[in-house]
């Protein structure tokens, strides 16, 4: 028995599977989308691997950044009503008193020294060891002392609060 189907050639509108694609899917075809188009700017490479600049613009300088330092270099003492910080800063004594700044909450210290050999300097506790109730400092000609006094009466073993 003999295949009496007759197959079916392509119509001359149906070249070929893009354009079939093209035609019935139009501008959600694939092909379309991704045809090339004559209306973009091509950026091709040149083959070089050192950078281009793309476009400059300006950026407004009017915040000078500050620049601050931590104080590492302290010390500190358990006593039974008050724990003692000493910071070690050369010449604090003769510092202004009103560019030293000491923020404190029942678990945390934090002290902001400005204009100290032209930066900020900070001390900052997070996390103290347990509660306290005030903060009074003293000024010595190379030392600044922060006494925290304690919420409770008990031993500290540490400054700072584990995490």
């Amino acid at each position: 028995m003999e295949n009496t189907a007759t197959k079916s050639t392509p119509s001359a509108k149906e070249v070929s599977a893009l354009q079939s694609n093209i035609k019935t899917k139009g501008t959600n075809s694939y092909y379309y989308a991704h045809k090339k188009r004559e209306d973009v700017e091509v950026h091709e490479w040149d083959g070089k691997a050192a950078p281009r600049l793309l476009k400059t613009q300006s950026v407004p300088t009017s915040q000078t950044l500050e620049v601050t330092e931590a104080v590492t270099n302290y010390a500190w003492a358990d006593g039974k009503k008050r724990v003692s910080v000493y910071l070690k800063l050369p010449g604090i004594g003769v510092h202004q008193e009103e560019d030293t700044h000491i923020d404190w909450t029942a678990t945390s210290v934090s002290v902001k020294i400005k204009n100290y050999d032209g930066k900020t300097r900070a001390f900052v506790v997070a996390k103290l060891y347990d509660e306290i109730s005030d903060v009074k400092t003293k000024r010595k000609e190379d030392q600044l002392v922060l006494q925290l006094v304690k919420a409770k009466e008990f031993s500290w073993h540490s400054l700072k609060k584990d995490a």
